[in-house]
């Protein structure tokens, strides 16, 4: 597992990401690869302290299967990283929180995948606001859940659904579509 994040653990993080007290100020890959390895002492993991960069897929070892989580907050970055993975990943799934509302996609062929890049936009289009307006934490640990969720029907070679959205407060799901 390869972990990108260039930004440090503040407080406004630990309401929202899941972050401790004791995370204040180191950067979030170590923190995140720390828990991880705890959980799973034998995981190879890189945190990586960095942005992603478009050209870190080109260095992906050919003849490995490459599943792609986007958890960014930024419409720019996700379009670097599917410019950069598309005709390299075999799976991709996006999570997106606003407040209570979840937005969950995923592609099990990213390569012929029209439907996620229909979902990009202009960084003028976004919602703006703070992290902490952003997100809560128990609507971004639900995102994750639909998140692996995808993954593990993409494991099992099922179908994934390549847009799910769940309002929280309005207790509404809508399910926009599957691939085969």
């Amino acid at each position: 597992m390869t972990l990108y994040d260039d930004d440090v653990v503040s407080v406004e993080n630990l309401t929202s990401q899941g972050f401790w007290e004791t995370d204040l100020g180191d950067r979030k890959v170590h923190a995140v690869a720390n828990v991880a390895h705890q959980q799973f002492p034998q995981m190879e993991l890189h945190a990586i302290p960095e942005r992603f960069r478009k050209s870190e897929a080109k260095g992906w070892t050919a003849g490995k299967t490459y599943a792609v989580f986007v958890c960014v907050d930024s419409i720019e970055t996700r379009q670097l990283i599917w410019e950069a993975i598309k005709d390299r990943a075999a799976f991709l799934t996006d999570g997106r929180v606003a407040a209570e509302v979840i937005r969950v996609l995923a592609s099990d062929r990213p390569l012929h995948d029209e439907t996620y890049a229909a979902t990009l936009f202009s960084a003028g289009e976004a919602y703006a606001g703070s992290c902490t307006a952003k997100m809560t934490i128990y609507a971004a640990s639900i995102a994750a859940g639909f998140m692996l969720a995808q993954f593990a029907r993409w494991l099992r070679g099922q179908p994934v659904t390549t847009d799910q959205t769940l309002n929280l407060l309005a207790a509404e799901l809508s399910v926009a579509g599957s691939v085969s």
